[in-house]
């Protein structure tokens, strides 16, 4: 009897045992390449425009890179629609109903590319990405305004605590001798709440009208989005840069200037991608390591590759450490935190 049993239990249990880890093992490092692929991307990004900077100044027209990364982005998602789809696929980016309503939120979208563009024109990235996390807030308050939903007294606690550190940091760069990018002008905090605001409203929208138009592929969703606004990020581009009025659209242009057109793109449909295989914890847990990634670009790295590209490091300092140390782990602490519909005393 004692044999029977054993002989059919062993083999059914290990059976059940790899069925059960070896998809578990594969999502897991699905979700850490998507994860790590993330970061990268949030990191390389702010770091390639402060390549691109000369003397800490960005001689080139400072939203040129998004009007191209616009007409690249058209013609990716036409040639991808025309390449899976066919002519039928082709004339999915062009369908007049789904892009009156794009054009609407590309405008939004525009607006928010212009506004990073020119807070990085007088920050570093370390700076730029901290200040980029005052959209936790903004968006529990938009949150709170529009549905109602309130935040956990510990929520509200540490969206404090994250400006407070936020506001250390800025006063700490601010004060700082240590290279151009270690200060940077009031006003760039200004144009980083005001992104914040544009790509708040826009998530919501987007979201929105994404699943609306769910039967429309991806790919051709990118191409009617970025046809509104690819113009108007040329209208704003020429209203408000007097240089490629009167200079011309490419003046000041170079390889570091292609380069943050590139990164624009990467951004852009790796969003699309990776996001897919990540939820809203690991991408703002995402969002705050690639601080960690920047500032100690900044410090280490910089100098290192400052014999190729005109870029400057910044010295060690712990004060700012510290300050990135805060923001990272209250910006971790905020979203591993039960929100209001949680069962309380649940643990995280």
């Amino acid at each position: 009897m004692t044999g029977t049993l054993k002989e059919p239990l062993l083999p059914k249990y290990a059976t059940h045992s790899n069925k059960s880890t070896a998809p578990d093992r594969q999502r897991m490092i699905q979700t850490g390449l998507a994860f790590a692929c993330f970061v990268a991307v949030r990191s390389f990004h702010p770091i390639v425009i402060d390549m691109s900077k000369t003397d800490g100044k960005l001689l080139y027209g400072k939203a040129t890179p998004c009007v191209v990364n616009s007409a690249v982005d058209i013609v990716i998602g036409n040639m991808l629609a025309l390449m899976l789809g066919g002519l039928k696929g082709l004339k999915q980016c062009w369908e007049p109903g789904p892009m009156k309503v794009f054009g609407a939120i590309a405008i939004a979208y525009a607006f928010g590319d212009f506004l990073e563009m020119q807070s990085m024109s007088v920050m570093g990235g370390s700076a730029y990405q901290i200040l980029l996390q005052s959209k936790l807030l903004i968006t529990a308050l938009i949150i709170w305004y529009l549905r109602g939903q309130r935040q956990t007294g510990l929520q509200w606690n540490i969206l404090i605590t994250i400006a407070m550190a936020m506001s250390a940091f800025v006063m700490v760069g601010s004060s700082s001798s240590s290279g151009s990018q270690g200060s940077f002008k009031a006003i760039g905090v200004v144009f980083v709440f005001a992104k914040v605001l544009f790509s708040c409203i826009c998530a919501v929208l987007a979201e929105k009208h994404l699943k609306a138009f769910k039967d429309i592929p991806i790919y051709a969703q990118v191409a009617q989005l970025k046809f509104t606004w690819l113009w108007m990020s040329l209208a704003l581009t020429l209203t408000f840069d007097s240089n490629v009025r009167e200079s011309g659209f490419f003046t000041g242009w170079d390889v570091r200037t292609a380069a943050v057109a590139l990164s624009w793109v990467l951004k852009g449909w790796s969003t699309f991608i990776v996001l897919k295989s990540l939820d809203s914890v690991l991408k703002n847990i995402g969002e705050a390591v690639a601080i960690l990634v920047i500032f100690l670009f900044d410090v280490f790295v910089a100098d290192a590759v400052s014999e190729w590209i005109p870029v400057h490091g910044k010295d060690f300092e712990l004060s700012s450490f510290l300050m990135v140390l805060v923001v990272v782990l209250t910006v971790i602490s905020y979203t591993m935190a039960p929100s209001r519909s949680a069962t309380p005393g649940k643990a995280i």
